[in-house]
């Protein structure tokens, strides 16, 4: 079973302060926190231009998808060589190497099809070189390494994506952008650890902090190790990727497929990919204040929902439709993209820019207190700068409510992908659960964003009827959410007064048993019985293993 939800436990404040009075250190037990220099004097620090130049030995190795995932691979590097002799070498992954000779012929040569250098702010350049491996096999794990033919980095495997909707995992991060050598690292590796299998991480922008700061996106590369090699990375620019122009660093190193809206200013930072059933879409937020460009973007945008083969949308960019810090507000971006994220129902809308977590839907989709049918908005921060929490008025005056946030976290999210249920799960640096979802989708297209059950998620007077006022015979439609597919309801009719008696029943308060949908729905019409008495009340009470729930107050007026 993929991506089990860890379940929440006690993890005491979100924010603790660890002082020691008069010096910014803690002590424990002999681990210090904060600078100590054991001698005459601190160290030295080791020049950045020592530590992230380049050398004929490859680093940074990404891959990053094509437009044919399923039998094709890009795979980018830096190192100190020509576009004649950067090559690659790829083979179905074999069971041994080293002592172990692959078979005659099994190993194919591919020679880089771009080689870009890349002035940096260390006095060298970086030069970026990707090669492209066609003709693969789908759902298949092959074996490579790149190099000029002498000096090779290791070698590293990746699977192709399924030709149709399988399940898979990925992974979404907010921004990193601050503290990359230092606190970001644990969260990369973190998720890494709980998804090792994950086919695709997704960064909603702000990767680094200077756009062409050749030190942080070597510190970017290091947080990840050798996680980027293996794992398709799907990425869009924020504003921190802009420095008067979109950074130097970006086409080289990130070469997405060039099918967005076709303006040049555009290329490579809106783009799409279909992936094992999911269409990913990338836009650049970046551009609000050029009306064209959005334009341009919008257009596209609607083509790509409209005519969508997929079972499952996700839309990734910077700058949230609803935002969670401060004054901030983007109504450019919600006026534009909005209503078509919920016109052609996406699934997942992944974004960045505020420093914090929130997550949320528009206020018409709730459908019970752990329900709502509409698009998910997520906001979420993987790097160590925190912003303070508004009071979600940019959510509420926009007709949004937020269901989630926080502040000081440094999260990840795991999405795990199945044919008729997506599991999204956040989870602290540590990893332990923060917030966490199951959204449901029928082959009609209707859908169902469940909370994760906790126990003060599962009571309420969330069944809901078609009419609180009803005569002796009449018939009630009763309706409710948050069940698992396929789990047994049991129907009751009590007395309002005897609601809150325990969860014992009388034999004559029940109505029947029903199942719920696909979609975890029930719905069930009955016919009043004949001990209901005008003058008296009344509530349907269901009772099941999750969840016991009711209704509101029902009145026989006639």
């Amino acid at each position: 079973m993929m991506g089990e939800v860890n379940m929440p436990r006690p993890t005491g404040s979100r924010r603790t302060k660890l002082t020691a009075a008069g010096a910014g250190v803690l002590l424990l037990g002999g681990l210090a926190f904060g600078p100590v220099a054991f001698g005459a004097a601190a160290p030295p620090k080791y020049p950045a231009a020592d530590i992230h130049k380049p050398s004929p030995v490859p680093d940074r190795v990404i891959l990053t998808p094509t437009t044919t995932p399923s039998s094709s691979q890009k795979v980018t590097w830096r190192a100190v060589a020509d576009a004649e002799s950067a090559q690659a070498e790829i083979l179905e992954a074999p069971r041994a190497l080293g002592e172990v000779a692959p078979a005659a012929g099994a190993v194919v040569n591919v020679k880089a099809s771009v080689s870009t250098p890349v002035n940096t702010t260390l006095g060298y350049a970086s030069t970026y070189h990707t090669v492209e491996f066609t003709g693969l096999k789908p759902n298949t794990r092959y074996t490579y390494r790149v190099g000029d033919g002498t000096n090779w980095a290791e070698w590293s495997d990746f699977t192709t994506a399924a030709a149709d909707l399988q399940p898979f995992s990925f992974i979404y991060y907010g921004d990193a952008q601050n503290y990359i050598d230092s606190a970001v690292p644990r969260v990369f590796r973190q998720a890494f650890a709980d998804r090792p299998r994950a086919k695709v991480i997704v960064n909603a922008g702000d990767l680094i902090d200077s756009a062409n700061s050749e030190e942080q996106w070597g510190q970017w590369y290091k947080a990840a190790g050798f996680i980027d090699s293996q794992v398709n990375n799907i990425s869009i620019p924020g504003n921190h990727e802009y420095s008067g122009g979109l950074s130097t660093f970006w086409r080289p190193q990130f070469p997405y497929p060039d099918n967005g809206p076709g303006n040049p200013e555009l290329k490579q930072t809106a783009y799409t990919v279909d992936y094992q059933g999911v269409r990913f879409i990338g836009l650049d937020s970046n551009v609000q204040g050029t009306p064209a460009l959005m334009a341009a973007q919008t257009t596209w945008l609607e083509g790509l929902l409209k005519d969508n083969p997929n079972k499952w949308t996700v839309v990734t960019f910077h700058h949230p439709v609803y935002s969670t810090t401060g004054t901030r507000n983007n109504p450019v971006v919600r006026a534009q993209w909005g209503p078509l994220f919920e016109k052609y129902g996406v699934d997942l809308v992944l974004q960045g820019h505020d420093h914090s977590y929130g997550r949320g839907n528009v206020a018409t989709a709730r459908k019970s207190v752990t329900v709502n049918n509409g698009v998910a908005y997520v906001v979420s921060v993987s790097g160590g700068k925190m912003y303070e929490l508004n009071n979600g008025e940019n959510w509420t005056g926009n007709g949004a409510e937020v269901v989630s946030r926080s502040e000081n976290t440094q999260l990840y999210q795991l999405i795990d992908v199945e044919a008729d249920h997506l599991t999204f799960e956040a989870r602290y640096a540590n990893g332990e659960h923060h917030d966490g979802f199951v959204i449901r989708k029928n082959r009609a297209g209707e859908r169902t964003v469940n909370e994760v059950r906790t126990p003060e998620n599962t009571v309420g007077e969330q069944v809901t009827v078609d009419r609180t006022t009803v005569g002796t015979r009449d018939e009630l439609k009763v309706s409710a959410y948050g069940y698992d597919p396929g789990e047994r309801v049991s129907v009751f009719l009590k007395k309002a007064d005897e609601r809150d008696k325990g969860h014992g029943h009388d034999r004559d308060d029940s109505i029947g048993v029903r199942t719920a949908d696909e979609l975890g729905r029930l719905t069930y019409t009955f016919r009043l019985p004949s001990k209901v008495k005008k003058g008296s009340t009344y509530v349907v009470y269901l009772d099941s293993a999750n969840q016991k729930i009711t209704s509101p107050v029902i009145t026989v007026t006639r």
